[in-house]
């Protein structure tokens, strides 16, 4: 299923999140409760770097849900694409 606010930022790229911590916590605070909001099991994204923010939000709050970057779930497929 799609995120909730699937465009918004998570708050973490590049420099951002040294340079304003607050804003990024506030950010990351949003990014969390739609993953949480969702009850999903797993949070994909292609970009570790969110990824690696997101699932510390997650993991914070102990909320049970993990995060999957999108090529393990592609490289965990039993099915060969290209057969």
């Amino acid at each position: 299923m799609e995120l909730p606010a699937v465009d918004q930022c998570c708050g973490f790229g590049g420099t951002f999140s040294v340079k304003n911590p607050e804003t990024s916590t506030a950010m990351l605070a949003d990014k969390v409760q739609n993953v949480m909001s969702t009850k999903a099991e797993a949070c994909t994204a292609g970009d570790n770097s969110c990824l690696m923010h997101i699932g510390g939000g997650l993991s914070r709050l102990q909320s049970g849900t993990r995060t999957v970057h999108l090529a393990e779930i592609l490289a965990s497929t039993e099915q060969e694409v290209f057969a």
